[in-house]
């Protein structure tokens, strides 16, 4: 046998075997990294388009509410106009009844409740002439029985007194009579209650809105005017209708005595005195109620006559502000 051959002896550690070179990629590998790089491309642009989508839709609904909001605006500036207009018209109204809003001198400014007026003074004169008449004629009388000479102008006072009681027993007498004034004006405030109850956050120029709720102030302020005219007159002449009602028929009861006695007595004179008396206080009354009148009267035409301004300039100014709102939505 042959001896064993020597080795030399194995260092410790061994050394390091050198790394194996990375293997090439393959075609599938790069593939597989070019699909990954293409993904995150795909969602990085699915993320900017949904990004971008979500503004767009934002801002197209944000342009919508705003459209929409001054459309809104725009119609409630014509429903102001239209009702601008339509409480303007309401002092036509006011004129039927008191005449033109500026005439304010004494004889005109009661407008048609003049003719009420002079036709009442007109016939307290000719009441106060009958009494002139019965004291004339019958006060100093010759005896019962015997008819005393009658002045021809008496004659005919009471000729036609007589016709006028007849005719008002028989309920055709247009002696004093009265029919009640309903002068208020019927405003609209539907507008404006609607704005100050929903719309005042859409009314952008506030401005015009303060103004819009003055003249309507303004309206409030001419039928409390109007409404206190009304109660004025009406009450005051309804208390001189009935007086003079029955100052009448104390007057038709003495001219029924002297028709048979021919002679005032003693409780007809004082009954006489009595009517002359309360025919000052009426006709004293009827003035009074007129001047105030004329006065309450003369206030509410000034009242309209600066309203009547108001309302024509903010119905410009409601238009101007119509027009340019709509150009901008445009």
């Amino acid at each position: 046998m042959y001896p064993p051959t020597s080795q030399p002896p194995l260092a410790y550690p061994p050394p390091s075997m050198p790394a194996p070179p990375p293997p090439a990629p393959s075609k599938d590998d790069e593939k597989k990294g070019w699909m990954n790089w293409e993904l995150f491309i795909d969602k990085t642009v699915d993320f900017i388009l949904i990004f971008v989508g979500l503004y767009a839709a934002t801002a197209l609904q944000r342009y919508q509410d705003d459209q929409k909001e001054k459309e809104e605006y725009v119609m409630l500036l014509n429903d102001f106009k239209h009702e601008l207009e339509a409480n303007r018209a309401q002092h036509g109204t006011i004129e039927q009844d008191l005449g033109p809003a500026d005439q304010h001198a004494a004889g005109v400014v009661l407008g048609p409740m003049e003719a009420t007026f002079s036709r009442f003074i007109k016939d307290l004169d000719a009441d106060e002439d009958l009494v002139h008449c019965l004291h004339r004629d019958f006060a100093k009388g010759k005896g019962k029985g015997k008819a005393p000479a009658l002045d021809p102008k008496c004659k005919v006072l009471y000729a036609a007194f007589e016709k006028e009681a007849t005719e008002h027993a028989s309920g055709k007498s247009t002696s004093f009579k009265f029919e009640p004034a309903t002068l208020s004006p019927f405003y609209r405030y539907e507008v404006w209650q609607l704005y100050l109850a929903n719309s005042a956050k859409i009314f952008q120029n506030k401005e015009l809105a303060v103004k819009i709720g003055e003249a309507y102030n303004n309206m409030h302020v001419i039928e409390k005017q109007v409404a206190d005219i009304e109660a004025t007159y009406n009450d005051a002449f309804m208390r001189q209708v009935g007086r003079a009602a029955a100052t009448d028929a104390e007057l038709a009861e003495i001219i029924h005595d002297e028709e048979t006695d021919h002679e005032l007595s003693a409780q007809d004179l004082a009954l006489l005195l009595h009517i002359a008396e309360a025919m000052k206080e009426e006709r004293f009354g009827t003035l009074e109620a007129k001047s105030v009148l004329e006065l309450k009267v003369r206030r509410m035409k000034r009242t309209v006559q600066e309203t009547n301004k108001e309302i024509d300039a903010l119905v410009a100014q409601v238009e101007a502000e119509a027009k340019k709102v709509s150009k901008k939505k445009d």
